[in-house]
């Protein structure tokens, strides 16, 4: 996305901050958006979380791009992928 001029960002699932913009500081909790924007279900381990997919349980590691892109050009990247990636 970024090499096609748009802006994009992702988070760092340790620190829930930015990876490009450093100057901010606003934390994403990751699996705090998989519940709200997807309705998946989390449950607590000690201070973290677990998230759970409808269909991988908890063998997931959730990750979060963020994009201000046309949704086409989203959609034709990620169909632009190999076979058998994972997004």
């Amino acid at each position: 996305l970024r090499s096609k001029g748009y802006w994009a960002d992702y988070i760092d699932p340790c620190s829930g901050l930015p990876m490009i913009c450093l100057n901010c500081n606003k934390v994403y909790s990751e699996v705090d958006g998989m519940e709200c924007l997807l309705n998946y279900k989390a449950h607590n381990a000690g201070f973290c979380k677990v998230l759970m997919h409808p269909k991988w349980g908890s063998a997931v590691y959730p990750a979060t791009i963020f994009a201000y892109a046309p949704a086409e050009v989203v959609k034709s990247l990620i169909e632009a992928l190999p076979a058998g990636s994972s997004v």
